[in-house]
């Protein structure tokens, strides 16, 4: 073979990249009650996600401002649905309406009025803080590719992307694969070449990394192994054989397919292969018209794949999960001209997993407030900061020190929230 198209096979795998940092180190990892890895979820609700019209405050002053501002974006009362276990002073959109069982059962924590300080109202701006975990500054590294150059695990991939475009969350100096469907991931052959030619094409290169390495060439036979060790992990990931357990039934979507193969992956009983982190995003929450025809069935879109992802996933492996739903910014508190809002401070996150405190923060005595006095930049002011929520889960859920995490994120000074038990 020759040496151009032997590292043409190399360099279109889509996990090439993966080992030409150095492969994946072993050393001691945090094991969870489960008998397993220590995982996150973490889905970006792509636009700003009206936090308003997902939790809305029902005490009778707020629910009255909330009214006077949204006369017809504004949910009337009848439409919203009450949460069990909650206090009362905020009911759920009709959408949120898979998920509140999942409250009740203690599983699911809401954190409202969620930003960061000097809020920015730009998409772009407000999406790259988020990811790098650095409000205001420049940084491109993301918080989890710094979460992953800070530590170790086992496994032979420990972070990856399931879309199609890699989030600045996970971009750095680890690379992060990612896909639609890593079960049908191969080596690139000659598009001319038929499914019988490709199979014989990828045999020579598994024969040729077989052979003792020549001199000079250690780090490619390496990386070209550590490359089928990959592929040959996530074959038994083809979402397309998929059958979710317990009933769970994901919704026929894009990002219920996401999710669903987010579930499959983290799980490791046919073969190992220690994903801790999965990032999936959910575009399209800039809701400037029509909020009411838009928003809902995103909303229950992302609902039905969480509680799916959860039922699937069963009581056992939920204790070692946690599934994090974070968005740049909430929207204005008053409707524009279009039926729709602009953007906005105060947003909603939501953890789910066994680890959830399963309470609603910044409710009650802890609410900014709609009076007009109360407002920031006609928004809803933010009480948590969102650097909070990743810490905490980083250091009760996973398992870091303080020491790591402020390099992880560097520069905060963390108050604690309550997000997890």
């Amino acid at each position: 073979m020759k040496r151009k198209t032997f590292l043409k096979a190399l360099g279109g795998s889509a996990f090439g990249s993966v080992l030409a940092t150095g492969g994946v180190k072993h050393k001691r990892f945090k094991t969870g009650k489960g008998g397993s890895l220590k995982k996150l979820v973490v889905l970006f609700q792509r636009g700003g996600n009206d936090g308003l019209n997902t939790l809305v405050p029902v005490e009778t002053v707020q629910y009255d401002y909330y009214k006077a501002l949204r006369p017809t974006v504004g949910f009337a009362q009848n439409q919203l649905l009450n949460i069990p276990g909650s206090s009362g002073f905020f009911a759920a959109a009709p959408s949120l309406a898979p998920l509140l069982d999942v409250f009740q059962a203690g599983d699911l924590t809401f954190v409202h009025a969620v930003n960061y300080p000097g809020s920015d109202l730009s998409h772009f701006e407000s999406q790259a803080f988020m990811e790098t975990g650095v409000p205001g500054d420049t940084l491109m590294d993301g918080w989890i590719n710094r979460f992953l150059s800070s530590t170790t695990g086992p496994g032979i991939v420990r972070g990856i992307t399931v879309g199609n475009l890699i989030p600045q969350s996970v971009s750095g100096p680890i690379p992060v694969p990612v896909s639609e469907n890593f079960g049908k991931v191969t080596i690139d052959g000659d598009p001319i070449h038929n499914s019988a030619e490709k199979d014989a094409y990828e045999q020579q290169l598994r024969d040729l990394f077989a052979l003792s390495p020549t001199m000079g060439n250690t780090d490619i036979y390496g990386t070209g192994n550590g490359i089928f060790n990959i592929l040959d992990g996530f074959s038994d990931r083809n979402l397309e054989d998929y059958i979710p357990e317990n009933g769970a039934a994901y919704p026929n979507t894009t990002l219920g397919q996401r999710v669903a193969h987010a579930a499959q992956i983290l799980k490791d009983e046919s073969s190992f292969l220690g994903v801790e982190v999965v990032t999936i995003d959910q575009p399209s929450y800039d809701t400037h018209d029509d909020q009411l025809g838009r928003q809902p069935y995103l909303l229950e879109n992302l609902t039905q794949s969480m509680k799916a992802f959860y039922t699937d996933m069963g009581p056992v492996r939920m204790q070692d999960v946690v599934f994090l739903v974070v968005t740049e910014f909430g929207r204005r508190a008053y409707q524009n001209d279009s039926f729709g809002t602009d953007h906005g401070i105060g947003g909603v996150a939501m953890v789910m997993g066994s680890a959830a405190s399963g309470i609603i923060i910044n409710e009650e005595g802890d609410w900014p407030g709609l009076h007009s006095d109360d407002l920031s930049q006609g928004s809803l002011a933010w009480r948590t900061d969102y650097r909070d929520i990743y810490w905490e889960i980083l250091s009760s859920h996973m398992g870091l020190d303080n020491t790591t995490l402020n390099t992880i994120i560097p520069g905060h000074t963390y108050t604690p929230q309550g997000v997890l038990l």
